[in-house]
């Protein structure tokens, strides 16, 4: 009795023609800019880029509450509990909003959907969140 026979190697003519993959050009992470291919020098640049983000969020949430007659020392007394979760949520929906805009996969439009979705709604929580504080 003797050893069976060991198949061809791969992409030998015995093996016929090959089936077409799955995998489309474009859906790679290879094949994303450099940019948006998680690395850590460019990781650090997207966590800058959203704290950028979460600061402009917090200058424009101000305004509204300006805008409200709210004062100086209306936020002195302030509720702190209230106003560092306004704060929170800008700088989580800013993290989370701009982190999906440079990972996500999909459309330049999807991604700034999700974008302005994410740190809209953030900003708009915390506005409320100010004026309740305030109020």
């Amino acid at each position: 009795m003797s050893a069976p026979q060991l198949p061809p190697p791969p992409g030998a003519a015995e093996w016929g023609e090959r089936a077409p993959t799955d995998a489309t050009p474009g859906r790679t992470l290879l094949d994303r800019p450099a940019w948006r291919q998680g690395r850590p020098g460019w990781a650090l640049v997207h966590l800058a880029i959203a704290s950028g983000i979460a600061v402009v969020g917090f200058f424009v949430a101000f305004i509204p509450v300006a805008a409200a007659g709210r004062t100086d020392t209306d936020l002195d007394r302030a509720s702190n509990g209230l106003m560092a979760l306004g704060m929170l949520a800008i700088l989580a929906s800013s993290f989370v909003g701009w982190l999906l805009f440079a990972y996500l996969g999909g459309s330049l439009g999807r991604r700034w959907i999700a974008l302005s979705a994410i740190a809209g709604g953030g900003w708009i929580v915390a506005v409320v969140l100010f004026l309740s504080a305030t109020s």
